[in-house]
């Protein structure tokens, strides 16, 4: 009769099973990892896409005025005058004759021989610009002239102080930090003070208005940058005339395209990421998660639908983009017809800028304002296209990671329960290895008593 015989118990790689059947449990954990790295790339993706539409606003803010939409330029004959557009000019030519350079009041005390040796004067000085009030200055026996230079300075007056070296003589300099007749200063020395600034001989330069003639109408301002005298312009006076300059205002397109064609390429660069996130034609999309998205092809729509057909408002011989050179490709971007728009310009400005411009003065309703609310409402506004898709991205993005963290505490107890498990079946190898070896043992005495 064969003896009973337990052999294979020994050698059992419990570690390495439990390391494999882990693994396997784990591959939930690579399809939810992938699945993360498809949100966070959507995720980056729209916010590009919301990134751009709020450049194209920009560029749709700055259309949107008749400061920003300004196509007139101004020029000058005269050096001496500098002229600048600054908002709704008319084009018209003008005569500018300047008498006068607005200015403002320098004043300075009799000479000392040291600016830093006390003056030996007690008593108070008194400081009135044009019919403000008066500040009154307590002068030291003590006090050197830049003693007194400081506390003028600490008073925060339009009034600056300052120490002038004439070659070993010193003054004192009081200069008015305004121009204009108004901003002129008085000073008043009490006794025991005598510096020599209340003395209208030490008055070198007085204040005085800017004075100028347009057309013959005589202009008086404080300063010397004239503003509102000339509609939508300003001129900045450098020096008087000799004899009347010509100022012109004539329409310039040049700034015009160039705005123009910033909001061409803003409009085309969010038109583009939206086909490449979503997918156009034979392109497919570059996330799985955008192909096709709904969202960011509304946002398309939406914008587009601001820009495009007759403009509310319009007048004239242009009531739509297109009419005016901005005209859409097959694709959807834009392209500018510069030499159609110079002829609108040419034909009827005012016909073009309504096009654009939102202007209640002239009841104008252009597209620009429009586009704006339109962007605001995608990517700001609550329910809003574009904020609600990186609303729902970061709710998705939320629960992968919560399946992610759950799935990785289920698997951490699984292999715990797996080791202990094997560890008991260790623990009955170990026995089993025992009793075979008695069996064994059992078999060997068996077979030597009964041969």
């Amino acid at each position: 009769m064969a003896s009973p015989t337990i052999s294979g118990l020994s050698g059992f790689d419990s570690s390495g099973l439990v390391s494999q059947l882990v693994s396997y449990a784990a591959e939930p954990l690579n399809n939810i990892s992938k699945q993360q790295s498809l949100v966070d790339s959507a995720t980056s993706t729209v916010n590009s896409f919301s990134t751009l539409l709020t450049n194209l606003k920009k560029a749709a803010t700055d259309l949107s005025t008749s400061s920003g939409f300004s196509s007139m330029a101004a020029t000058s004959s005269d050096t001496g005058i500098v002229a600048s557009v600054s908002g709704s000019a008319i084009g018209a030519s003008y005569s500018v004759n300047v008498t006068q350079l607005a200015r403002a009041q320098k004043t300075r005390s009799d000479q000392q021989t040291s600016s830093d040796t006390a003056l030996g004067q007690a008593g108070n000085l008194t400081l009135q610009i044009g019919s403000g009030n008066p500040t009154t200055i307590a002068i030291a026996a003590t006090d050197t002239l830049t003693d007194i230079a400081t506390k003028i300075n600490q008073q925060g007056l339009r009034v600056s102080a300052s120490i002038v070296n004439a070659g070993g003589s010193y003054s004192l300099s009081l200069q008015g930090l305004d121009t204009g007749a108004q901003s002129a200063f008085t000073v008043s020395e009490g006794a025991g003070v005598s510096l020599g600034l209340a003395s209208a001989a030490n008055t070198y330069q007085t204040a005085q208005d800017a004075k100028l003639t347009i057309d013959g109408q005589q202009i008086t301002r404080p300063t010397n940058s004239i503003a509102g005298a000339i509609q939508g312009v300003t001129l900045a006076l450098k020096s008087t005339t000799t004899t009347p300059a010509t100022l012109g205002v004539a329409s310039d397109s040049t700034a015009l395209k160039t705005k123009i064609n910033a909001f061409v390429s803003s409009f085309n660069a969010v038109v583009n990421s939206a086909h490449t996130a979503t997918g156009y034609g034979t392109v497919k999309a570059t996330n799985a998660l955008l192909a096709g998205d709904s969202s960011i092809r509304s946002a398309l729509s939406t914008i587009d639908g601001a820009i495009s057909g007759v403009v509310s408002g319009a007048t004239g011989s242009y009531t739509s983009l297109s009419s005016v050179g901005l005209k859409h490709n097959t694709d959807g971007t834009l392209a500018l017809d510069g030499d159609k728009l110079d002829a609108a310009l040419q034909k009827d400005p005012d016909a073009v800028r309504r096009l654009f411009i939102t202007d209640t003065n002239i009841n104008a309703t252009g597209v620009m304002s429009k586009l704006v609310g339109k962007i605001d409402g995608l990517v700001t506004s609550d329910g809003g296209t574009i904020k609600n898709k990186l609303k729902t991205l970061s709710t998705q993005k939320t629960r992968l990671q919560k399946t992610y963290d759950d799935t990785t505490d289920r698997i951490t107890k699984y292999q715990t329960n797996l080791k202990a498990q094997f560890a008991r079946l260790d623990q009955a190898m170990s026995k089993y290895s025992s009793m075979s070896s008695s069996v064994s043992a059992i078999n060997s005495i068996t077979t030597s008593i009964y041969g």
